[in-house]
This record gives structure tokens, sequence and C-alpha cells, in this order.
């Protein structure tokens, strides 16, 4: 009775000593309003309904399928299933394991043996029973392995969440580029049908006699170089197509089938709401996941200084012996054991004090990258925010631009059928109206794609 005392007292206090460093979350100073950010956009935190603000039915069905088939974040998921597995197993450690025995052996002594029978004798052993072993986990070594574990976990959920975030703002940029290049291929096939149709127009004054080869060869170069342009239009839509198609998995043909022909950019805010940085902190999944990290470096160091002191197992066994296989089970073939062990590797302190610096110097490599990601989230979210007032800036200037200059192409071709100038004064004019129209439409793409980088730094979830 007192043995079993002992047992139960050993094993309660195993729950009280638990050795290594103590982990506590790492307090990081946070400015009060992102330095980038207006005034007026702290004041509302950010949160989950984001990407709705676009406002398109045709993105939101394209993120949708990013978020179910896209092979990046499957592999983030199967990842997130292995370590929920191996968490998982690591809470059997803490229970007992019971093994199942059954063997029959058939020995022969030699004759030749000192106080061997005489002759040849040989006998069978029949063996069946069970093997229990349990290890106390005295000073935390399990438990700490547990936690180790368990917050690499929590990690790789996190890293799912940054890999399904990524994905969701890839889509939407590769979508916006995708409508940038189909737009930008229009106004070109645009501009080389009018040039076309000024050629021919320039070829019958030519052969009239009412205008001059110079005019004519000006306008056809004009013409051969915007069919250049109009060439890699088409290969700039090909490849935003093809990379929107590996977002979604989708072969290319499937893909175009889920597009609306004259889909076009959908409004987008002036103003995004960023919260205040310290709220931003939360949320952001690459820092939780960098966060939980360090959690388990910490743990690990414990599992390591918990090699220097001894191990605390309790053994036993039940079954039977018998050299006949009909008396298995019989009372009087019954065998059992049952006690504590102890193991210390004494003499092992060295190689034990070098993996605990080891530990630790990967704890201070954790330390040292979650700083790194909270600097380098601080550094992304920053630069989005002034990508996208640059954006906005930009796009409303040329805005302005392109009306101007399709003023100047009018009244340029104006002065040229008046006979006020010469055609090269209208090449020059729709020459800029063509360019300022391009970097327009480019400007809105940019804007687009730049709100999208902007909602992912901001960890706004899909």
């Amino acid at each position: 009775m007192r043995s079993r005392h002992c047992v139960v007292v050993l094993a309660l206090f195993a729950t009280a000593c638990t050795v290594g460093p103590r982990y506590d979350e790492p307090e990081t100073p946070m400015p009060a309003r992102f330095d980038q950010a207006p005034p007026e956009a702290a004041a509302e935190p950010a949160g989950d309904g984001l990407w709705a603000g676009f406002g398109s039915a045709e993105l939101d069905a394209l993120i949708a399928r990013a978020l179910e088939a896209n092979t990046t974040i499957a592999q983030a998921n199967a990842r997130l299933a292995e370590n929920r597995a191996i968490s998982g197993a690591s809470i059997y450690y803490w229970f007992p394991t019971v093994t199942t025995v059954a063997d029959r052996q058939r020995s022969q002594f030699s004759s030749d043996e000192p106080f061997a029978p005489p002759g040849r004798f040989t006998s069978d052993v029949y063996r069946a029973g069970f093997d229990a072993t349990w290890e106390i986990d005295l000073f935390g070594s399990l438990r700490n392995e547990f936690r180790a574990q368990d917050s690499r976990t929590v990690a790789e959920a996190a890293a799912l969440a940054d890999a399904q975030l990524t994905i969701v703002a890839e889509t939407a940029q590769a979508w916006f580029a995708m409508i940038g290049a189909r737009e930008r291929l229009a106004l070109q096939r645009r501009q080389h049908a009018n040039l076309e149709e000024n050629v021919r127009i320039l070829d019958a004054r030519v052969r009239a006699g009412s205008s001059n080869a110079l005019d004519l060869a000006q306008a056809e170069a004009e013409m051969r170089s915007v069919a250049a342009s109009v060439t890699q239009a088409e290969a700039d839509l090909v490849r935003e197509e093809q990379r929107l198609a590996v977002l979604t998995a989708w072969p290319v043909g499937t893909l175009r089938e889920h597009l609306a022909p004259q889909a076009q950019l959908p409004p987008l805010p002036a103003l995004v709401a960023t919260g205040t940085p310290e709220e931003w902190l939360k949320r952001r999944p690459d820092v939780r996941a960098a966060e939980r990290l360090l959690a388990a470096s910490y743990a690990d160091i414990g599992d390591e200084i918990a090699e220097y002191f001894p191990k605390v197992t309790l053994l036993g066994r039940f079954g039977w012996t018998a050299e006949d296989r009909s008396a298995i089970g019989e009372r009087e073939a019954e065998r059992w054991f049952y006690g504590p062990s102890i193991t210390w590797s004494i003499l092992d302190a060295g190689r034990t004090r070098q993996r605990v610096k080891a530990a630790e110097a990967r704890r201070d490599g954790a330390i040292a990258a979650y700083q790194e990601t909270v600097l380098t989230a601080l550094e992304e979210t920053e630069n989005a925010l002034a990508g996208f007032r640059a954006a906005n800036q930009s796009e409303h200037e040329l805005k302005l631009g392109a009306a101007a200059a399709r003023e100047a192409a009018r009244l340029a071709r104006l002065r040229y059928d008046t006979g006020a100038s010469d055609y090269l004064a209208v090449l020059v004019a729709e020459r800029q109206q063509i360019n300022l129209e391009d970097q327009h439409l480019q400007s809105g793409t940019r804007r687009a794609t730049s709100l999208a980088a902007l909602y992912k730094a901001l960890a706004g979830a899909p």
C-alpha cells in the first residue's frame, strides 16, 4: 500500500516541476499611427470586409475558386494537417504504452555443455501477455515537447492564413492586370485601325496629287509602330491570363469561360481605413507564425535541459509462460512483475550542455526572425500606403493629361484639314494622345493592384 502511495505522489509531483526558461509573448512597441496613412484613415479599423469592397461578382468568384483549388494553399493545408497529426500523437506520450507479447521458443542444449543432462535435450517454451511502460514526466520533457509541437502547429495555421491572404491578393492583382491588358490591347487596336484609315486616305490623296509622299511615309511608319505595339499587347494579355489560370488552378480555356469579355475595373475607394498599428499587428498572420515559432524555441530549450535530470519510468508485465501451449491462461503459468525504473545519463552532461546551447542559439535566431518579420511587415504596409496614395495622384494627373492630349490631337487635325499645318503635327499630337491614354489605362491598373497590395499588407481576411 505504501509503495502505491509513493507512485501517486510521484505522479502528482511531476505536474509541478518543469525546467526551462519561461516564455512571455514579446512586447512590440508600435507607433500611434502609420506614417503614410492620412489621419482620418486610422479612425476606422480595417477588418475582414476589405476584399468585398471591390464590388465585383466575377472577382469574388475567382477568389473563391483560388481559395478552394490553389496548389500553394493545398500545400499549406497539407503541412497544417501533418503538424496537427504530430501534435495529436505527442499527447499519447503522457499515457502508458501497452504492447502485446506472444512467442514460442524451441531450444536444444548441447551435450558438450557443463552440467548438461545426458542425451540431446530439447524443450518448448510458450509465452503470452502484456508489457506496459509509463514515463513519468518528472521534469517536463514531455510537456515541453508537446508545447513546442503545439506552437509549431499554430504557426502552420498562421502560415496557411498568410498563404490564403497572399493568393487572394495575387488573384485580385492578376485579374486587374488582365483587365488592364485587355483595355490596352483594345486601345492599341483602335489606334492601329485609325492609322490604317489615315494611310488609305493619304495614299488616295497622293495618287490624286493633293498630298505628298512624305506625309504618307510618316503615316505608314506610325502605323507599323502601333502594329508592333498591338502584338506586344496581345502577348501581355496572354501572360496575365496564364497567371490567373495558375492561381485558380484552371486551364486557361476554362478560365475564359468564367470571364466576362467586357468586364471593367470596378470603382475603387480613394481612402482605405487602416486602423492603428497595434490592431494591425494582431491581424498579421506572418507575425503570428513567427511569434509561435519563437514560443516553440523556448519549449525546445526546456526539453533539452530536462536531459540533465533522471527519467523515471514505471514498468510492468503480466502474462503466462509454459512448456505446453494449452497451459497458457492457467493460473499456474502466470508470470508478472511491476516496479519503477530510473535512468540517468550522469556522464553525458557535456553533450547535454552543448544541445542546450544549440537550442538557445535557435531561440536567439527565432527572436531575430520575429523582429525582422515585424519590421518587414511594417515596411510592406508603409510602402503599400505610399504606393496607393501615389497611384491615386498619378491616375488623376494622367486623366487630365489624356483629356488635354485628345483636345490637342483634335486641334492638330483641324489645322491640317484647313491647311494651316503639315501632317507631322497631326502625327505628333496623336502619338502624344495614344501615349497618355495608354499611361492613363496603366495608372488605373496600377491603382487597383496597389489597392490589393494594401489590403494584403493590412491583413484583411478573405
